[in-house]
């Protein structure tokens, strides 16, 4: 229970890595704010907090890259629990295309949701963290696109490593207020994105775990466990951390 009487707000709650988190977060005693785009999906993860693990749960649909719905959502949980102790920037869309080819569309809804949402976010909430004086915890979500280049990947690994070095600027202009600001990279995680990318024949399985020395591709309950620790008092002397959780696949020399 390292997260006991918190209150959290995970973006991209419903799915995926956001909703492992979430899920996580309340198995540690936290309350969860849950933020997406999609209604059933939200309620859905919201109803397994309440049954499994007794934690409220409040689900707020949101367009996390509209200024005004970031706002509100964080509006929202501020004025259910008075306060947000714990923010997750799990919120964001992959595209995969050849540059060359790449509209201007594609690539300005990419930076739109994974970097400007994350910005918005941590705006809003940071906000409420310095306004209160109790400090906060931060987590971000970046990517193994924002450490090494991946063909065409060029809007998701501008707008991965954005959320990079936003991560470290904040920490650093936020840590005199005791709020540590972190991220994780995750590496190739089974989520539902990467299910996509697998049946259209973008990614080969085969090929990826041949290069993770960890012999498997991750679930999204491998960034829980991180998200956990960077959320709690133990991360307390932590910030500007970017920390890489890929199963050994950066530090692997042999192609």
């Amino acid at each position: 229970m390292r997260l006991h009487n918190k209150v959290a707000l995970v973006t991209g709650g419903g799915r995926g890595i956001g909703a492992a988190i979430a899920r996580r977060f309340a198995q540690e005693g936290a309350d969860v704010c849950l933020v997406s785009r999609t209604q059933a999906e939200l309620e859905a993860q919201a109803e397994w907090i309440t049954a499994h693990t007794g934690r409220r749960a409040l689900p707020v649909v949101c367009d996390v890259s509209n200024p005004a719905d970031a706002w509100r959502a964080v509006a929202t949980a501020e004025e259910r629990w008075g306060r947000i102790d714990i923010l997750v920037n799990a919120a964001g869309i992959s595209v995969a295309a050849p540059s060359a080819d790449l509209s201007f569309d594609r690539w300005k809804a990419c930076l739109n949701v994974n970097l400007d949402g994350t910005f918005l976010f941590c705006q809003a909430v940071g906000r409420g963290m310095i306004a209160r004086g109790q400090g906060g915890k931060i987590i971000n979500i970046t990517s193994i696109v924002a450490h090494a280049g991946i063909p065409e990947r060029a809007t998701y690994a501008a707008s991965k490593g954005g959320v990079r070095q936003l991560t470290q600027a904040l920490a650093v202009e936020w840590a005199k207020y005791n709020i540590q600001v972190n991220a994780i990279s995750p590496g190739f995680i089974m989520t539902e994105i990467v299910r996509d990318y697998i049946e259209r024949g973008i990614h080969n399985p085969e090929k990826l775990v041949a290069r993770i020395p960890a012999g498997r591709m991750g679930q999204p309950e491998d960034i829980a466990g991180p998200a956990v620790f960077l959320a709690s008092s133990d991360s307390d002397y932590v910030t500007g951390t970017i920390l890489i959780a890929d199963g050994g696949f950066l530090a692997n020399g042999y192609v």
